[in-house]
């Protein structure tokens, strides 16, 4: 007999996003533990701002609950509500993954970072000693820009609607020894180019940068995943530039996800996502 998708001994991942249809990652975090024989499912909650509190109070007592996964916009929300912040947590004052204790605890992760920069190495992009331009100074933008860091880009540049943010991601980022300024979203000169905004999962969206100045030689990097093609990356391929679509970040972060989780052992790689036949 087959086991059954869902009985009284499976645990539940909560994902919690405002808007939450775009996000792949329930159908890939769902396939992956079926895959892995894992007794889980991934489950997307559609939650707005002012709910998210709430949200995390009420499921502490959800004793079958893995944790929750945190997407636009509740990330800064969901590092400043967590009991304990693992050190990129802290760093970013942002989190996308908490795990639920058996006290009802939460303790806090940031791994957007590692996934997109584990994205660019698996391509062959290492960003070591290249500049970059990051647009977006929120929860994954500061993920992105701390992983930047660590992985030694030589110039991290910020742009965000507004100054005052990137001015704070700048300040924190030099604390760390890193080389960051706030700069106008224009990606001429840089050998990385990342859109860390929503700008791109909506066919009126307007791009986030002007894609005829980018060099033709340089890495562009979304975090929009669906659509797996956004606007900006169509531009940049026309433009010659390699793209890395918002998927390989999510990809390249499902096995800290599942180590993160406790579901340990299996394959949760690129190829076994593939295999699912998700896009």
């Amino acid at each position: 007999m087959r086991q059954p998708i869902v009985d009284g001994t499976t645990r539940l991942l909560a994902i919690a996003g405002d808007p939450i249809a775009q996000v792949r990652a329930p159908a890939m975090l769902s396939g992956l533990l079926r895959h892995n024989a894992v007794d889980a499912l991934c489950v997307p909650f559609h939650v707005r701002a002012a709910d998210f509190a709430a949200l995390l109070h009420g499921l502490r007592g959800l004793r079958n609950l893995a944790g929750v996964i945190a997407t636009v916009p509740h990330k800064a929300v969901a590092a400043s509500l967590a009991d304990s912040l693992l050190p990129r947590a802290r760093l970013a004052r942002a989190a996308n993954v908490l795990a639920r204790g058996e006290d009802g605890s939460w303790t806090a992760d940031m791994l957007d970072g590692v996934g997109f920069v584990a994205g660019l190495l698996a391509a062959g992009k290492n960003p070591a000693g290249q500049s970059a331009l990051v647009v977006g100074a929120g929860g994954v933008g500061t993920a992105i820009a701390f992983a930047l860091a660590e992985a030694g880009a030589s110039e991290i540049a910020l742009s965000d609607t507004d100054p005052a943010r990137a001015e704070d991601l700048a300040q924190r980022l030099r604390a760390t020894g890193a080389a960051a300024r706030v700069a106008a979203p224009d990606p001429a000169g840089y050998a990385l180019v990342v859109n860390a905004t929503p700008l791109g999962m909506h066919p009126d969206d307007p791009l986030p940068i002007d894609a005829t100045r980018l060099d033709p030689a340089a890495t562009v990097a979304d975090v929009v995943s669906k659509p797996v093609m956004t606007k900006l990356l169509q531009a940049a391929q026309q433009r010659g530039c390699f793209i890395q679509p918002g998927t390989h970040m999510t990809e390249q972060q499902m096995a800290a996800m599942a180590t993160f989780f406790g579901f340990s052992g299996g394959d949760w790689s690129p190829a076994a996502i593939a295999a699912l036949g998700l896009y």
